[in-house]
């Protein structure tokens, strides 16, 4: 919201809540939020409310699941629709409903190729109105005391430390946490002090604690349950590599935030990790064959220049890159 803020020809901005968690407490200049709205029909009826109230030039849907309201919206106010597509909420099935909301957008949001692929494929959404703009990252995740942050994690100077940062739901088994794991033994035998430390919560932790231990991995994996946003990017800084053989990415800001503090990363080329990673300019994206040979490869390439990397990562996704690319693409419904 605070690079929409900065468009240029966006006056305001008025936010409507779907749940309380959704509240900021500080906005930026021009943003206007109201009270969140719990209930569903609740919700629905403030927001036609607002909107013919307020007569808003453009509507802004953050999540597939609500563009049929914010299409109604949109229609009844004779504004532009803008749907922000993010990435698995669109890559099954789809009501007919959401379907024909996210096709009538004036502009549909795409955190990434293979995302703004999937859009046209499901919703049969013209390709023209679908406009990839990558994710952006907070502006505390940059390089810092690497020596403190070991400190502060627990960590020796001499380890050789990957991370992986996600919820440890059985329903995200697609992170690829049990694509790392069984590598670690053998691994180990090369790299002594290997340690793999997962920061997250949910109920397949006791599982993966398991195929650590049946693996003989048991003394190598760190679970570090939550880990508060404020201290991610000490978690980054003190980590060797981050590692996410996920092939259920819509994006995957983690591998941005990682490569941000200076921290090369992996993933795989599935989904849209490939444009966080930018197959291979900034981090590496390969096939789940050639992960375990690209993951030892990874632990012998000598380490990276961390404020180069950082550097590059800021780039090409900083906030000054998304705003112009967010500002390039509301450009036309203004006309």
């Amino acid at each position: 919201m605070a690079a929409l803020s900065d468009t240029p020809g966006i006056g305001s901005i008025h936010v409507l809540p779907r749940l309380q968690a959704e509240q900021v407490t500080r906005l930026p200049s021009g943003i206007q939020q109201f009270p969140a709205v719990g209930s569903r029909l609740k919700f629905s009826l403030q927001a036609i409310h607002l909107a013919l109230k307020l007569k808003p030039g453009i509507v802004y849907c953050g999540h597939a699941f609500m563009a049929p309201l914010a299409a109604l919206v949109a229609r009844l106010t004779g504004a532009r629709l803008i749907t922000h597509v993010h990435g698995l909420e669109v890559w099954g099935p789809l009501p007919m409903s959401t379907r024909r909301a996210i096709a009538a957008s004036d502009l549909i949001l795409c955190v990434s190729n293979y995302t703004a692929a999937k859009v046209v494929e499901v919703t049969f959404a013209d390709p023209k109105r679908c406009k990839v703009i990558f994710n952006t990252f907070d502006d505390r995740f940059r390089p810092g005391d690497r020596v403190l942050a070991r400190k502060r994690f627990n960590v020796a100077s001499s380890a050789i430390v990957l991370s992986t940062v996600s919820r440890l739901d059985p329903r995200q088994r697609h992170k690829g946490h049990d694509r790392v794991i069984p590598l670690l033994k053998s691994l180990s035998d090369d790299f002594p002090q290997l340690t793999y430390i997962i920061a997250g919560t949910g109920e397949d932790r006791a599982r993966l604690e398991a195929l650590a231990n049946d693996t003989g991995a048991g003394d190598i994996v760190r679970f570090l349950g939550f880990v508060a946003d404020e201290d991610l990017p000490d978690l980054y800084r003190a980590s060797d590599l981050y590692v996410m053989p996920s092939h259920g990415e819509g994006f995957g800001i983690a591998f941005v935030e990682a490569m941000a503090c200076g921290t090369p990363a992996l993933g795989l080329d599935a989904g849209g990790a490939g444009c966080a990673l930018q197959d291979g300019d900034l981090g590496r994206a390969v096939s789940e064959e050639a992960f375990p040979a690209a993951l030892r490869a990874a632990l012998l390439a000598p380490p990276p220049d961390r404020a180069e990397l950082a550097a590059r990562t800021r780039a090409m996704f900083g906030r000054p890159a998304y705003a112009d690319s967010l500002a390039a693409a509301i450009a036309p419904l203004r006309k």
